[in-house]
């Protein structure tokens, strides 16, 4: 007895450490085990003594079986003797004494629960009902008794049994298991010879017959068949979470496809496995190049490429000189970057000047004049910033030009017509001496003939615009009369570069 409570606290032990792993579902399969271990009927002198077992069960669902066991073993040896009154008592043998052994065949049919059937490690319980057939055999005889009427007897009989249990098994691999586990049986008065047979009453009690039996050990079990599979991905469908994955696809352990290079089409159908992330697929999971030119569409950031264009990484055009040209359709490849260009690469010069248009920083120069690299004449001064007038001179009190100063002014005329892109302000100022208003009006005045001189010097009307300040904007220091001199002045300040 005290070995059974032994077996039991280790093999609670194995349960109790048991880890859930991976998917070991064996739905629709059948299982053929074999079970080895210890049995014991609780009953002195009967000892601890091997016993075998054999299983067939076919797994309906995975927390779910039914099966049929079987289980054989013996006792240890017990002496059969006579008591004062003449019936049967068992007592352990002395040394050197030979006595009978007490054999068990116990065949019973049930459920088995399965409470972690998708882990490497199967927690389950079990239960079932069937026969339990014993027997008292001195070597390979059943023994004999006398009943109270001198009718003799063999000492055997079948009972009904019930069975209880539980244990673990672990997967080695996905077909086979090992594990351990612990079965009792209760023998009950069903179908007994002794309860039915009035010539043996008065010896079931003195015959001590046991009521049940315990057993525990180790088992071993294969699995056959398969489970029922719609889609062939080689998952059960009770496991599948994806129960419609495509023919030849690769899944995972939950039956779902893998997908390795993202592009939508599944590991086992992709004949392109390693496709980069962007790339739009055709159905094979191969990359897909409309236009040609070597980059995937998808990663193409410029997918409708002439097919004789050489592309960059990004699936664009090169353009070389950066002119907004392809090199494809570049016939002036080497084009300066400033430069604006025509429809074929080549740089446009509006003046004629040799200076391409964007680089020319003197746009619109007459023919004839020799210019710099700038495309500005060299003959010419660029017009300053702010050019104060002195030669331009009018009659007192009025905006009457001088004769010395329209000389002057055809001059400047002459130098402004060489820069004909060069916006000018026309600025008419006085001093701070006599009224602001005939200031005001002096200064308007005086800035509109100047412009219209320039104008009729051939310079064109929209580049001038005239502007009087009267004394708002006094250079020089009108406390003086030289300092009041030089602010009565016409100046032309350049609005553009």
């Amino acid at each position: 007895m005290r070995k059974a409570i032994v077996l039991f606290t280790l093999l609670a032990l194995v349960i109790g450490c048991a880890v859930p792993a991976m998917a070991y579902d064996q739905t629709g399969r059948l299982g053929l085990g074999y079970r080895f271990g210890f049995h014991t009927v609780m009953k002195d002198p009967w000892s601890l003594k091997t016993m075998h077992g054999g299983e067939a069960k076919f797994v309906v669902h995975k927390n779910w079986a039914i099966g049929l066991t079987g289980t054989y073993g013996r006792t240890g040896e017990a002496v059969l003797d006579v008591n004062t009154s003449g019936l049967p008592i068992y007592r352990e043998p002395t040394e050197g004494e030979f006595g009978a052994k007490l054999y068990n065949y116990i065949l019973e049919l049930g459920p088995t629960f399965n409470a972690t059937p998708d882990d490497k490690w199967n927690l389950f319980l079990t239960a079932g009902a069937g026969i339990g057939y014993w027997a008292v055999k001195q070597g390979d005889d059943v023994v004999k008794l006398t009943d109270l009427n001198g009718n003799s007897f063999d000492l055997k009989d079948q009972r009904f049994a019930l069975m209880i249990g539980g244990g673990v098994e672990y997967f080695l691999i996905n077909n086979f298991s090992i594990g351990g586990a612990l079965r009792y049986h209760i023998f009950t008065d069903v179908l007994s010879g002794f309860r039915d047979n009035a010539a043996r009453e008065g010896f079931e009690e003195s015959l001590d017959i046991h009521s049940g039996l315990l057993e525990g050990g180790v088992q071993a079990i294969a699995y056959f068949g398969k489970c029922k599979d719609d889609d062939k991905d080689g998952v059960c469908n009770d496991d599948d979470k994806c129960p419609d994955t495509p023919e030849k696809c690769v899944v995972d352990e939950f039956g779902c496809p893998i997908d390795s290079d993202g592009d939508g089409v599944c590991d086992g159908r992709d004949k392109c496995p390693d496709t980069p992330k962007c790339a739009t697929v055709d159905l094979n999971g191969c990359p897909i190049d409309t236009d040609k030119d070597g980059v995937w569409d998808g990663c193409d950031k410029c997918p409708d490429t002439p097919t004789d264009c050489k592309v960059d990484a990004d699936g664009c055009p090169l353009d070389s000189d950066k002119d907004g040209v392809w090199d494809c359709r570049d016939k002036c490849p080497d084009t300066p970057i400033c430069c604006k260009v025509d429809a074929n690469g080549c740089p446009l010069d509006s003046d004629n000047d040799g200076v391409c248009d964007g680089c020319d920083k003197c746009p619109g120069t007459p023919a004839g004049l020799a210019v710099n690299t700038d495309g500005c004449p060299k003959d010419f001064a660029y017009p300053e910033k702010e050019l104060i007038l002195r030669e331009v001179q009018f009659i007192v009190n009025t905006w009457t030009l001088t004769e010395k100063a329209k000389t002057a002014l055809a001059e400047v005329a002459k130098s402004l017509a060489a820069f004909p892109h060069v916006q000018l302000e026309v600025q008419g100022h006085t001093d701070t001496s006599g009224k602001r208003e005939w200031n005001d009006t002096l200064a308007q005045r005086r800035a509109e003939a100047v412009r219209d001189n320039l104008i009729a010097n051939g310079i064109e009307a929209s580049r001038l615009t005239a502007k009087g300040y009267g004394p708002d904007k006094p250079k020089y220091d009108n406390a003086t009369a030289e300092g009041r001199s030089q602010n009565r002045r016409v100046e032309l300040v350049r609005l553009n570069d």
